[in-house]
């Protein structure tokens, strides 16, 4: 019993040594998971943030391709009216080269020159058109 009562302050010292250290490393392995804690927060934020970029990402690379088969169709559709009108331009070359219309106008200038106002007026309207549709679509990317 006298060793024990003689033990009993370095227990006591030991004891208190053992309890500041188990405080002290509880302490830090709780600050250390408060940061943890806090990094999570961060990281799922981000996370958030990143998902929302992606689905905005996806949005914009969808309309991107709609825009692209609008525009492949669009040059489609104006190559073939080009060769249309290259193709009119030849034949209407061909009938210059044909005729003397220098003498026709003489002869008829009332009928030459109705024929000319008449396909003007269509090349012009055609024009308009063409560029009324242009101008349509056009808006619509927008």
């Amino acid at each position: 019993m006298l060793g024990f009562i003689k033990a009993l302050p370095i227990l006591i010292i030991l004891g208190g040594i053992a309890y500041g250290g188990h405080t002290w490393m509880v302490g830090k392995l709780e600050d250390r998971i408060e940061q943890q804690q806090m990094q999570i927060d961060v990281l799922n934020q981000q996370n958030v943030a990143l998902q929302t970029a992606a689905v905005q990402n996806e949005q914009t690379i969808k309309s991107l391709e709609e825009n692209a088969k609008k525009q492949a169709e669009q040059i489609t559709s104006l190559s073939t009216s080009a060769a249309e009108w290259e193709n009119q331009a030849r034949d209407y070359m061909n009938i210059f080269a044909n005729h003397n219309f220098t003498k026709l106008a003489r002869l008829k200038p009332q009928m030459i020159e109705d024929r000319a106002n008449n396909a003007t007026r269509e090349v012009f309207d055609s024009v308009e058109e063409d560029s009324r549709d242009t101008e349509a679509l056009n808006e619509q990317d927008d």
